[in-house]
């Protein structure tokens, strides 16, 4: 069979995924050979390629969505995790090197130390996803931090202010969420809608703000950074699960608490 003819609705949106992270890589690169002309038109350059991130971010929870409404393609399960492993492990983490490995790519010589980190990340993002494919699928959580979770949290600090973004706390950063995300700790899955939607809403408010002044972009940037430091944390603090509010099995869970204290 023809594999355009095996695509579906979330397989396309799985393919936005991953154009949306191919076209980060670009855009990167763009930058970085841009640093020796025009530092400004880099550094912006660099912050479309975060922006493209955000919105791969939201494809993958959207193909997701979508997948459960309709039914997917043969393909969607392994399209998925293909998408996910270039823009959620290979992307940020050639980010990270292009735009602190080296101050110009022309007349610089890379720093190996800096490498190490990415390149590490990346590595425990693809063994993240290669193990979720091969445990039964689980309805409650995830086993380790899921590797969009691990993306977005780098995307977010990075696109804070100069001042704050520090390549030191970076690489520290990269170091923990690459541990979280081969290690056997419980994140929650977010299935409410609503949730969700509010998500995404944070993270298209950003990409508008990128659109329309930077630097508002920057100080707003802080919100969606805030609320992923919420989900890494969450399993380690007993943060309220927010993902499970409204959703039918936590109704249900509530409805039993209260018949089993009458």
């Amino acid at each position: 069979m023809n594999v355009f003819q095996m695509l579906r609705l979330p397989d396309l949106v799985s393919l936005l995924n991953l154009i949306c992270g191919i076209s980060s890589i670009a855009v990167a690169a763009q930058a970085t050979v841009q640093t020796a002309t025009s530092q400004t038109a880099a550094q912006n350059g660099f912050v479309l390629a975060l922006i493209l991130l955000l919105i791969a971010a939201i494809a993958d929870g959207a193909d997701g969505y979508i997948a459960r409404r309709f039914k997917g393609g043969e393909l969607g399960e392994q399209l998925d995790s293909l998408a996910d492993a270039v823009s959620f492990g290979v992307a940020p983490a050639l980010l990270i090197y292009l735009q602190f490995g080296k101050i110009n790519p022309l007349v610089g010589d890379p720093d190996p130390l800096v490498a190490v980190f990415p390149v590490f990340y990346a590595i425990c993002g693809v063994l993240r996803l290669a193990r979720f494919n091969s445990m039964a699928p689980s309805k409650t959580g995830f086993e380790g931090l899921p590797i969009t979770a691990g993306c977005v949290m780098l995307v977010t600090y990075m696109l804070l202010s100069e001042d704050f973004v520090k390549i030191d706390f970076l690489l520290a950063l990269t170091l923990c969420l690459s541990i979280l995300m081969v290690s056997s700790v419980n994140y929650p899955k977010i299935k409410n809608v609503r949730v969700l939607a509010f998500i995404a809403s944070i993270f298209g408010i950003t990409m508008l703000l990128y659109l329309y002044n930077i630097e508002y972009m920057r100080i707003f940037s802080i919100l969606p950074f805030i609320l992923m430091l919420m989900y890494i944390f969450s399993p380690f603090f007993k943060i309220p699960v927010l993902s499970n509010l409204g959703s039918k099995e936590y109704r249900n869970k509530e409805l039993r608490i209260g018949k089993e204290k009458q």
